[in-house]
C-alpha cells in the first residue's frame, strides 16, 4: 500500500533510520519507535538508534510485478536479526538473488522505494545491502 505525502511525513522517521524502543518496566526491545511498549502497555520507554547491522536468518524471493519494479525481479525480502536482538524484515539489495544466504551480515541503507513519476514526490526507505 503506497501513502499519501502526509501520512509518509509522519512515519518518515520509522521510515529513515532504524529506531528501537526498549520498555523500562519489562525489559523488552521492538523495532520502530512506540509511544507505549506493545508487550506490557507500559509507557515508560525510551529510544536507542540502531546501527543497522544484522544477520540473515530467513529469505524469500518475490516474483509478483508492482508498478515500475520488473526491472528489479525476483526481489529478496528477508528477515534480519539485528545486533540489537530485535527482528526486521526488509528487502536485500546490492546482491544477486542467488547469492543470498541464511548467516550473511548485512547493514541498513536508504534506498529509493518508489516514485509518482514523472514529477511527483520520490519515497525513501531502509533496505539491506551485505556488509
Amino acid at each position: 500500500m503506497k501513502l499519501s505525502a502526509p501520512q509518509f511525513w509522519r512515519v518518515k522517521e520509522n521510515q529513515y533510520k532504524l529506531v528501537i524502543t526498549i520498555c523500562k518496566n519489562c525489559g523488552r526491545k521492538t523495532v520502530f519507535k512506540r509511544p507505549i511498549c506493545p508487550h506490557c502497555g507500559s509507557d515508560g520507554v525510551e529510544y536507542i538508534e540502531s546501527a543497522g547491522i544484522g544477520v540473515v536468518e530467513e529469505f524469500t524471493k518475490v516474483y509478483y510485478k508492482r508498478d515500475s519494479s520488473e526491472d528489479r525481479l525476483p526481489e529478496v525480502v528477508g528477515v534480519v536479526k539485528l545486533r540489537e536482538g530485535v527482528r526486521v524484515v526488509g528487502e536485500i539489495v546490492g546482491i544477486r538473488s542467488d547469492e543470498v544466504r541464511e548467516g550473511m551480515e548485512v547493514e541498513a541503507v536508504l534506498r529509493k522505494y518508489v516514485s509518482d513519476e514523472p514529477y511527483g514526490i520520490i519515497y525513501y526507505g531502509l533496505k539491506f545491502k551485505p556488509v
